[in-house]
């Protein structure tokens, strides 16, 4: 019933305590639940710690590439040269595959082709069908329940039929099921919806993602040396070494970005910022505690000194104090559980669901005793000798927790500052990357690349369109292929390539990319049947057996045509040329396999680095040709005053063209949105505990200002008596403070930035850590702690003195 009592009487005083505790409490269950969801990623396999990923680095500098698949017969020479490799998966992406179940048809991302013995390497549930016998013979799929319930309305599937259009094919490739699997797991890298066995035997060599799965006890570090040792034995060219990575399957979702993942990874530094920042939010809730329990000690010590010298112990008190503290932590749990399962559905994390009840409970249990802990500090770490003196020695205790918190909070409001900083700077890089108006068609099927003229034709006809250009990649996307070339004036050297990036020839023009030099209006480029009689004389070329009469007539058709090619600054910085205007009107060529399609022809324009793709990486040497049928990826440009109508044109003009082939488009701001989601939701969540930490520390101040302020009544009331101004006692009140903020401020700067700069090497190109980032965030602290004394101070020093003196 003293209890009661006591929480009746300090009601303000719990409520401020619930507020903090249960505030840090779901930062606390929101980030640990999430760090563990992210750390269990694969780990669900049996063979988990058997299975590696094997990728290859062309090692081969600005142009490098080291993707997440890998192309040609290196993976089964591997394994046949290596015993302790056991098995071998290859999963080779449909890409955007169009898929047809009857009279429906769907695009799908999440459509593999594999081996045989996929079942037997990964743990993925099997509902129906027999997993042993799995895709070892041609034409057989298995499909997802999702899938399944969708598209058939039963998981009773078995010899149905299904067909699926390779994103680059013509013709579709019909398939019957074999059987159903469960929805592959949130917390594996890769998802499925549907595998099939492969089509023909170049699916065995082209580009795959490729898992070993190793025999038990083998070091597969030390493998993978052996394996580098041997290719570089084997390799007799000038030409450099491969470099072969065996990456362990646990490893790839924090720490693999590789380009083509085969879904965007999450980042272990992820988890590290916002581990921090709940952490800070945590220990400027407990130092708040702290500070609260010290002037509820101080408020009632009269009381605590009567009882001991009535004869009770301070153990007895405590126990009191303790049972205060346990329904405190009781209250804040229920509270920190409450906001954690509303703030979890929104980020996705079940923070309620089984298997996690256990961990919510043992961190609950932490905090219970955590706070019973601190809530007897001041009892045993003060003389109770007389109700408002304490001793200098031990004054220490009440700063220490308020010059801690304001550090906390000007590192997470630098942190949230330099977030917010860096996300615009990424966007300003990027062409038109705010421009709402222009849509996106991404990774369009071959078919519908090769009617793109059409397309492109019907469309610029209707006055809601206001341009339509055409590109190799999507907004974000990563530029891997590479081919050597000759350039006039440039020696020649083995191995040296630049990456290719094709474009129509209005792509410039569009994104509002001017030259540095020469031009980007290509004016007439060639269209898409030149394209194919050129890609058609090529490959004659290499017939055994060429028909020279069909080589007459198509090299009549392509004529002599010379390329228009452009370069970027990269590109200039790789092959020694400072100046761009000494590029312009030299000859060109890129070597190219389909000499052909690509000509001689000279270098038209110079253009900066446009930073089209992620600015994760840095930008590479490109040369920019304006070819259409690589470009898959249709960028249109709408009147913004007719949005809708002009969407339902796209769309209509679309079906008209294109039958059969679902109608899916973005806006290129939600392109570069969705490379940066990581960064985005990291800047959200420490935005919240900015605020968090902001008002937890107001409260801190405000609990530190009441008990100095309580300490020095009396001396208030004296000094007012001699003469002593408001404004004087207020001034006297807020150097005390001002002098702990500042301190706080100087231990936060240097934390804050070596943070902030580790979080920002993860970008090839970031802001500049401004020193007005560092002084904005102390200026806001400080700015927290004048309006929380001043308004208490103020309330001191205006207060009647007598009533400060009238019991002495």
């Amino acid at each position: 019933m003293v209890i009661f009592r006591r929480l009746k009487h300090d009601w303000k005083w719990f409520l401020i305590n619930v507020s903090g505790l249960g505030a840090a409490m779901a930062c606390v269950l929101i980030v640990f639940l999430f760090a563990r969801q992210e750390l269990s990623f694969d780990r669900f396999h049996e063979k988990a710690d058997r299975i590696y990923r094997i990728t290859v680095d062309s090692n081969r500098g600005a142009t490098s590439m080291h993707p997440a698949r890998v192309a040609g017969d290196l993976p089964a020479q591997l394994k046949e040269a290596f015993p302790a490799i056991e098995n071998m998966v290859r999963l080779v992406p449909y890409r955007k595959a169009v898929v047809r179940v009857g009279e429906q048809s769907f695009f799908s991302e999440e459509a593999f082709s594999t081996d045989s013995a996929f079942f037997k390497v990964f743990d993925f549930k099997v509902i129906t069908g027999n997993p042993d016998n799995a895709f070892a013979q041609p034409g057989r799929a298995f499909i997802c329940r999702s899938l399944a319930m969708k598209y058939f309305g039963t998981i009773d599937v078995l010899g149905k039929e299904i067909s699926i259009l390779h994103q680059k094919g013509a013709v579709p490739n019909v398939f019957t099921i074999d059987g159903v699997m469960e929805d592959f797991p949130k917390n594996s890298h890769f998802h499925a919806e549907l595998l099939t066995s492969f089509v023909d035997a170049e699916s065995l060599t082209t580009w795959a993602y490729t898992y070993y799965l190793m025999k038990s006890g083998t070091d597969a570090p030390a493998l993978n040396k052996t394996m580098q040792k041997e290719m570089e034995k084997g390799n007799t060219s000038t030409e450099p070494t491969v470099l072969i990575y065996l990456q362990k399957l646990t490893d790839i979702h924090l720490h693999s970005h590789k380009t083509r993942e085969m879904e965007k990874n999450g980042n272990i530094r992820t988890i590290y910022l916002l581990g921090t920042g709940a952490l800070i939010i945590l220990l400027i809730a407990l130092a708040n505690y702290l500070n609260l329990s010290s002037v509820q000690f101080i408020s009632r010590i009269k009381s605590v000194k009567v009882k001991i010298i009535n004869g009770a112990s301070r153990f007895r008190i405590a126990a009191e104090i303790l049972g205060e503290s346990l329904i405190l932590s009781i209250v804040s749990a229920l509270a920190g559980c409450f906001i954690a399962v509303k703030l979890g559905e929104k980020l996705g994390i079940s923070v309620l669901q089984t298997g996690r009840i256990a961990d919510v409970i043992l961190i609950v249990l932490i905090l219970i005793i955590v706070v019973g802990l601190i809530s007897v500090i001041p009892l045993f770490s003060s003389r109770v000798v007389s109700d408002m003196k304490i001793p200098k020695s031990q004054s220490f205790l009440y700063s220490f927790p308020l010059v801690l918190q304001f550090a906390l909070a000007v590192v997470t409001i630098t942190g949230t500052i330099v977030l917010h900083r860096q996300m615009d700077y990424l966007n300003n890089q990027h062409p038109a990357s705010q421009n709402a108006d222009m849509l996106v068609i991404p990774n369009s099927p071959f078919e519908v690349v090769r009617r793109y003229e059409l397309f492109k034709a019907e469309l610029i006809k209707n006055a809601d369109i206001i341009n339509v250009t055409s590109a190799l990649e999507v907004p974000g996307g990563d530029i891997l292929d590479n081919f050597e070339f000759e350039m006039e004036g440039i020696p020649k050297k083995e191995g040296q390539s630049l990456n290719i990036f094709t474009a129509d020839s209005g792509f410039f023009g569009m994104l509002g990319i001017h030259p540095l030099a020469g031009t980007v209006d290509l004016g007439f480029t060639p269209s898409q049947q030149w394209e194919t009689d050129a890609t058609a004389l090529s490959n004659l070329r290499f017939a055994k057996s060429p028909d020279q009469a069909q080589i007459d007539a198509l090299q009549k058709k392509v004529g002599d045509y010379r390329e228009k090619y452009i370069l970027n600054q990269s590109a200039l910085k790789l092959l020694g040329i400072t100046n761009p205007q000494d590029a312009i009107g030299k000859r060109f060529r890129l070597n190219f396999y389909l000499a052909d399609l690509f000509p001689v022809g000279e270098v038209v324009g110079v253009v900066p680095d446009f930073h089209y793709t992620n600015l994760h990486n840095e930008e590479k040497p490109l040369v920019i040709v304006p070819r259409k049928m690589f470009s898959s990826c249709f960028i249109i440009r709408i009147n913004p005053a007719r949005h809708s109508q002009a969407v339902s044109t796209i769309e209509s003009i679309w079906t008209k063209i294109n039958p059969g082939y679902p109608f899916q488009y973005e806006y290129m701001t939600e392109s570069y949105r969705r490379i940066y989601a990581d960064e985005y939701a990291q800047t959200r969540v420490l935005s919240l505990f900015a605020l968090i930490s902001i008002l937890l520390s107001a409260l801190g101040m405000y609990a530190l200002a009441a008990f100095t302020m309580q300490r020095r009544v009396k001396e208030i009331g004296i000094r007012k008596i001699n003469g002593a101004k408001v404004w004087e006692v207020m001034l006297m009140l807020n150097k005390e403070f001002l002098k702990w903020v500042a301190i706080g401020f100087a231990i936060a700067t240097p934390v804050a930035w070596y943070a902030m700069h580790r979080w920002l090497e993860s970008f090839a190109y970031k802001a500049d850590l401004s020193w007005w980032i560092f002084a904005a965030a102390g200026s806001l602290a400080l700015g927290i702690a004048l309006v929380t004394v001043s308004w208490l101070s103020w309330r001191a020093a205006t207060r009647n003195p007598v009533e400060a003196l009238r019991y002495e």
